[in-house]
């Protein structure tokens, strides 16, 4: 097997300068990972990004020629032999599985930890902590190429593991979100992965990989829901933090010691640690985290006065005007802005950002219908959601194959995005809590979010393999972590909004409503009281609430989460309009 520093081709290979016709393909130095590569001319030709290439003299020199017949193509257009390829896959498929499970487990639990830690009000800070990590690390592609793909693998392996045990300690909010934040790194194990099967799987094929490890994610969730609500049930829900530890360990292992991932020639070998460190754009990603974190902020406290949200608000204009300033004059922006100019990546990552947005604001919330509304425990609610993450990673390996047989993307995105929407009408529908008429019977539940689950699986699956066709390979890292970005955002972003929806909605009912429904003999003190314990704890409203409120509480909890189910269909009718930008390159077997 060939060692992680050996390059595998050599950039001073001997390369043949003739032209072929339509079949030859362009060796391009992928200037964001280190890598060289390969795309078929026509896909850079329709892309109508040949202009975008490096102006460098020496670097068209290289971006023209091609190399001699069997050099480029080991194993029918893959960059290694397919013996080693399964070898290395599986290893990275068992990192998706870890990131997922995590991510399920958290959204199974999170009405049951915000309560026990008194933390309704801040549910957006656990939930985006997570995520705000995730975005930060997004540009480990420009990192790896310092320290090699596999360490920093490892790195955030090490860090996920010690955010579960923080999490499993937690005793206050703040701890927790700690922890969380720590979490985040697995983020990273998801781009990495992604990145290492970009520069491995040719284009056409890559749907198909992307399918399956779109797959193990669903089997982590899958686990992540029914196993980790049952262990949580049983042993409380810090248990479930624990139990992810040894996975996180047993990963490891088979990283460091089992897995030996290619490591091809540097674009530029003679350049320092220094020199490569300066590439990395420090003053993107710092002022990407200060949009998210004046964010979550501004949608996270209560306001006395109107001029404080005003104050708030000004700054975080200030933040993201920095931030777009900074990556316009970066030369290796974490992201790169200009690409926005073909209208193929811009209604890609919009896709991803809307899409992104709508599904986790689903995927936190409708488990809070169903503990809060619905009163069913995190065993319950676990085994509910495996149906949908089942459907969801099956249509992403199908529409992987649909690719790989046609070719083509555009039309199958819209139709699947359609669907989506559909499943998120018929949600909004069937959770009309005014009266509480309108709650879904316990078998709707097993289906009630499948439709919008399988439209936001088939567009992170096809709008990757759209986003490296429409760009040169030298921009496919760079792209990819791209993706992940606007990706972690829509998840921050949508998450923090979501939360504000929540909580004003239901602040705004308590305070307004409930009152009104109070026995002649409550006091205005013990409805307070009511109040403030049902904005801090769900578990309040079946256990601890007087006989009265009961049914009003728990229809004002439906009402705000009903609230964000809105707010997630106005998402999805967004993602459907930015997969219209897309233009359908086609894929080449290459």
């Amino acid at each position: 097997m060939t060692s992680e520093s050996s390059p595998l081709l050599s950039s001073g290979s001997t390369h043949n300068h003739n032209h072929h016709h339509h079949h030859h393909q362009t060796l391009i130095d992928d200037v964001s990972t280190g890598i060289p590569g390969y795309i078929a001319e026509e896909i850079a030709d329709d892309a109508g990004l040949n202009s975008i290439k490096s102006n460098d003299p020496s670097q068209q020199d290289n971006n023209s020629i091609s190399s001699s017949e069997g050099e480029l193509t080991p194993d029918d257009g893959f960059l290694i032999p397919k013996s080693q390829l399964y070898m290395i896959m599986p290893a990275l498929y068992s990192l998706v599985f870890l990131a997922s499970l995590d991510s399920t487990i958290l959204s199974t639990l999170l009405a049951e930890i915000a309560s026990d830690l008194n933390a309704i009000p801040y549910i957006s800070w656990i939930a985006t902590s997570y995520l705000l990590c995730s975005s930060i690390v997004q540009p480990l592609g420009r990192l790896s190429d310092i320290f090699g793909r596999k360490a920093l693998l490892l790195i955030c392996i090490v860090f996920f593991s010690l955010g579960c045990l923080q999490c499993s300690m937690a005793t206050s909010v703040v701890s927790f979100v700690i922890g969380r934040f720590l979490t985040g790194f697995a983020g990273g194990l998801n781009t990495l992965t992604t990145i290492i099967m970009s520069d491995l799987v040719p284009l056409r094929q890559r749907g198909v990989f992307q399918g399956i490890g779109n797959l193990f994610y669903a089997l982590g969730s899958a686990v992540g829901g029914s196993i980790g609500g049952y262990i949580a049930h049983q042993y409380g829900w810090r248990a479930a933090f624990w139990l992810q530890i040894p996975i996180g360990a047993i990963c490891f292992i088979i990283i460091a010691f089992y897995t030996t991932i290619p490591q091809k020639t540097e674009a530029n070998s003679l350049e320092t640690t220094k020199e490569k460190f300066q590439k990395v754009d420090f003053a993107g990603i710092f002022s990407m985290s200060l949009v998210m974190f004046v964010f979550i902020t501004m949608t996270s406290i209560e306001y006395s006065n109107i001029w404080y949200f005003l104050l708030v608000l000004t700054f975080f204009i200030i933040c993201l005007v920095t931030f777009v300033k900074i990556e316009l004059n970066s030369n290796v922006p974490i992201v790169p802005l200009t690409l926005l100019s073909n209208m193929s990546v811009l209604g890609s990552t919009l896709a991803n950002f809307f899409g992104t947005m709508s599904i986790f604001t689903i995927l936190y919330y409708v488990p809070m219908y169903l503990s809060t509304v619905m009163n069913l425990n995190t065993q319950e609610i676990g085994i509910a959601l495996v149906p949908t993450i089942v459907a969801s990673s099956f249509s992403s390996v199908g529409s992987g194959i649909y690719m790989k047989v046609y070719g083509t993307y555009a039309r199958f995105l819209q139709l699947s995005m359609v669907v989506g929407i559909i499943g998120s009408i018929y949600l909004v529908s069937r959770t009309i809590p005014f009266g509480l008429s309108h709650i879904p019977h316990m078998f709707e539940v097993y289906y009630l979010c499948i439709c919008p689950y399988l439209g936001y699986s088939v567009m992170i699956t096809v709008t990757l393999l759209a986003l490296l066709a429409s760009v040169p390979i030298e921009y496919q890292s760079s792209v990819t972590s791209m993706q992940y970005a606007f990706r972690g955002s829509g998840s921050t972003l949508g998450m923090s909004t979501a939360s504000l929806i929540f909580k004003t909605v239901l602040s705004h009912l308590l305070n307004t409503k409930l009152s009104s429904f109070k026995p002649d003999n409550v006091t205005k003190g013990e409805v307070k009281y009511i109040i403030e314990s049902a904005l801090h704890n769900s578990d309040y409203i079946r256990s601890g609430a007087p006989t009265w409120a009961i049914n009003h509480l728990i229809e004002f909890y439906a009402i705000s989460s009903w609230a964000t189910f809105v707010f997630s269909l106005g998402a999805a009718i967004l993602t459907l309009a930015s997969t219209c930008l897309i233009k359908d390159q086609g894929l080449s077997y290459d």
